[in-house]
Order: structure tokens, then sequence, then C-alpha cells
């Protein structure tokens, strides 16, 4: 009984410890982090450090380019959606309206945004295109389309062809974003 106990506590460990697999941080995205910080558009945790190797939720990054565009504190024109998912006392709940009305997201055909949920690769890039206003007759299907004028645009390098569908982390999104800045202004 006992044996058994100690293995399933062990595999139950085990399971949790893959679960939670740390991503390692590049130079560049600790740069881009440090960069966005001082800023004053990443914001960082209260023990000081931006937890760069940390996944990122959709509401954070409609915050964060709500900031990055300077609308934390405007009042956007437009007309709002009603995310059936984002609460009236949802903290990101204006920075998702306004993004809403920059056109930088869209949310999903049923209505939700899923302001929770990790977001990903093709959704942060679809983002960014959006932002930089380059996303008329974008050819072909999405995310393929984004995907394509990201890499014309300097957002993202040329060989960049991982997982479009996997989740990103901070550190990731920080690189994207800053990368996006340096297209805006080249």
């Amino acid at each position: 009984m006992k044996r058994t106990f100690v293995v399933i506590v062990s595999l139950l460990l085990t399971c949790h410890v893959l679960s939670n697999t740390v991503t390692a941080v590049t130079d560049k995205q600790q740069y881009a982090g440090d960069q966005l910080h001082t800023l004053g558009l990443m914001r960082g945790y209260t023990d000081g450090t931006l937890q760069l190797q940390n996944s990122i939720k959709r509401a954070e990054v409609a915050a964060l380019l709500v900031r990055t565009l300077g609308y934390d504190k405007k009042d956007v024109a437009g007309t709002a959606k009603t995310f059936s998912d984002v609460k009236n006392d949802s903290w990101a709940k204006n920075d998702i309206q306004k993004a809403f009305k920059l056109k930088l997201i869209v949310g999903d055909p049923g209505g939700t945004f899923r302001p929770d949920d990790q977001i990903s690769y093709a959704e942060v890039v679809t983002i960014m295109v959006n932002a930089l206003g380059k996303n008329q007759n974008l050819e072909g299907d999405w995310p393929t389309n984004y995907i394509t004028k990201a890499k014309q645009l300097g957002i993202i390098s040329q060989g960049d062809n991982g997982d479009i569908k996997r989740k990103v982390t901070r550190g990731e999104v920080s690189l994207i974003l800053w990368d996006t800045i340096l297209a805006k202004n080249s």
C-alpha cells in the first residue's frame, strides 16, 4: 500500500513538472522585454521581474497593444462589441474593447474573446500586422497570409517557420512587439 502511494505521488509530481516546462528566454527576448519595460509598456510582477519565460494571455496582449499605441488613457471612437466571456468587472474589459475598436482583434465567431486563454503565435502575429494597418488585400488563408506579411514587414524573421499554433511566452511577445515597433519606425 505504501509503495503504491509513493509510485502514484511520484507519477503526479513528474506529470506536474512536465506540464510546467520552462521556456528559456533568449538574449533578444530579454533585450526587447527590458526596452518595453523601460518605455512603460511591458509591466512586471510585484517581485520586480518580467517573467518573460511565462505564458501570456490574450487579454494581456490586448492591453499591451493598447498601451503601445497610446490609447490606454484615451477614448477610442467606434462601435463596441460585447464579448460574452469578458465580464463587466474584468481588469482588461476596456483594453479589449479598445483593441476591438482599433481593429487589432476581432474575437471568435461565437462572440467570445477567450481573455484568459494563452495566445498563439499566429494570433500575436495577426495582431501586430493589424496594428501596423497592413492587413488589407492579403492573399491566401489565415494565418499563412499574416505570417507572410509579417515576414515582408520585418516583424518576424524570414526563416521563422515554427509551429504557428503554439502558445507563446511573454518573451516571444516582447520580441515580436519590439520588432513591430522597429518595423513601424523604419
